[in-house]
């Protein structure tokens, strides 16, 4: 009897502290319910991610615009390259994030890159995602392209596709992070790359106050991409030249480097020209002339040039833009040495291609020829040039 009675008073204590168990781990799973929430999901407690601002937490999709923000910056800025003829190619996604946003986040994408790259060429690689099934004796072998580089070039070629984009998202309670990378379908580089985090979203400090003018500088210069120009000119000009040959037609090659800057509106850099007198290349001047002119032989021009440009917010290689130049130096040539001003107007067209009316002076310079004065050269400097460019 008093077995039965242990044995009775034991189930009652079990059951007990089973109950006691049900009612403390309860609210720990709701809780952690609560930690993981869902984009997809129309509840209050699920539609808010990222980081906590004056209002509490903002909203996922609010975000994911932040991190799209940042990205749209770089393209602005031309910081993002392998842009011709792009294709997005693989989305990978955290466990939490429903298959159905793999579709949004490749059409936002898309969106941003059409709306603010002017020129780029989007293309859908339908065959890219595909898989491919051939019998191998009694074996079945299955293959995509992601794991046959071979195939994914063949597949590029035939879609006229340049560039890949690879996506990569990460979504938790505490942030969320946007990875690309464009990469070379030839030859598998990986021309770019960056990863969006919105716990550094530039966007998302500008909301919160952030003033980006007391970043350290180490920040600034990692940041800053330079964009180096190169151009090769071809110019007819009239320049002064020494008694009695007054003012003289030449032709000119000129090369210049340009660095771009404050988003493509500003440029400096040097240029290099070399001037013959377009005489002497028909073989119509004397020797006498010959002998005074300062364009006959050999000589070189270096200059320090600064340019603006006016292309407004972006640069529209559909339109023609206008740039204004300035340039300050000095030609060497035998027995001459003497300073140069120069500015003008130009009229890019397309691309590649610019037409550009300049204008300079060179103060009074003395010439020697064979250690005896020639005279004084000095005067305007005027003619018209042809550029093409290449970066």
């Amino acid at each position: 009897m008093v077995r039965g009675v242990l044995h009775k008073l034991t189930l009652r204590l079990i059951a007990t502290l089973a109950m006691l168990g049900v009612c403390v781990l309860s609210p720990l799973r709701a809780d952690a319910a609560q930690a993981t929430p869902a984009p997809g999901t129309p509840t209050p407690s699920t539609q808010s991610a990222g980081t906590p601002e004056a209002g509490g937490f903002r909203n996922f999709y609010e975000v994911l615009d932040d991190l799209l923000g940042d990205f749209e910056y770089d393209l602005k800025n031309g910081q993002v390259a392998g842009l011709k003829d792009l294709a997005i190619r693989n989305i990978a996604t955290s466990e939490n994030i429903p298959a159905s946003f793999k579709q949004h986040l490749e059409l936002v994408v898309t969106e941003r890159v059409l709306r603010t790259s002017t020129g780029t060429r989007m293309i859908q690689c339908l065959p890219c995602r595909s898989k491919r099934t051939t019998m191998n004796g009694d074996q079945v072998v299955i293959t995509s392209p992601e794991t046959n580089p071979g195939e994914l070039s063949r597949i590029a070629k035939l879609s006229g596709i340049q560039h890949f984009m690879d996506l990569a998202f990460s979504y938790q309670p505490t942030g969320m992070v946007l990875s690309m990378t464009n990469t070379d379908p030839e030859s598998g580089a990986v021309i770019w790359s960056r990863s969006y985090n919105s716990e550094t979203s530039r966007a998302s400090a500008f909301r919160r106050g952030v003033d980006y003018t007391q970043a350290e500088d180490s920040r600034k210069q990692s940041e800053y991409l330079p964009t180096l120009q190169y151009r090769v000119a071809l110019s007819y000009l009239f320049e002064p030249n020494s008694s009695p040959n007054g003012v003289t037609g030449c032709l000119a090659a000129g090369f210049r480097m340009m660095e771009r800057y404050d988003n493509r509106k500003k440029e400096v850099g040097f240029e290099a020209d070399y001037i013959k007198a377009a005489s002497s290349l028909g073989g119509t001047m004397s020797q006498a002339e010959a002998a005074t002119n300062i364009w006959g032989g050999l000589n070189l021009t270096l200059l320090f040039v600064h340019a603006w440009n006016f292309i407004g917010p972006e640069e529209n290689y559909n339109q023609a833009r206008g740039s204004v130049f300035a340039a300050v130096g000095g030609t060497y040539a035998s027995g001459y040495l003497g300073g140069l001003i120069r500015g003008g107007y130009e009229w890019r067209l397309a691309k590649h291609w610019a037409v550009s009316a300049q204008l300079g002076y060179r103060p009074t310079a003395a010439r020697f020829v064979s250690g005896t004065s020639a005279g004084q050269v000095s005067g305007l400097e005027y003619g018209a040039t042809i550029s093409g460019f290449f970066w």
